[in-house]
């Protein structure tokens, strides 16, 4: 997972603060040939995300990624 230092680390999209009681999202690394590689390793708000498709997406894969973890 990415390392965030609140109030310090920016999101990767708008370029802000991400502040503590603010709605984040991490990404864990990933391989080059996975198509959510540009959210590799870093931190968002869950907001910049929802903006566009991709980042939808990019949401319901950390989301499924996640469950198949915990089964």
């Amino acid at each position: 997972m990415a390392i965030i230092f609140l109030n310090q680390s920016e999101c990767t999209i708008c370029n802000q603060t991400l502040n503590k009681g603010e709605d984040i999202v991490s990404f864990p690394p990933m391989l080059k040939d996975n198509k959510f590689y540009i959210f590799n390793d870093s931190g968002f708000h869950h907001a910049c995300l929802e903006k566009f498709s991709l980042g939808r997406e990019a949401l319901k894969y950390l989301k499924e990624l996640y469950l198949s973890k915990n089964n």
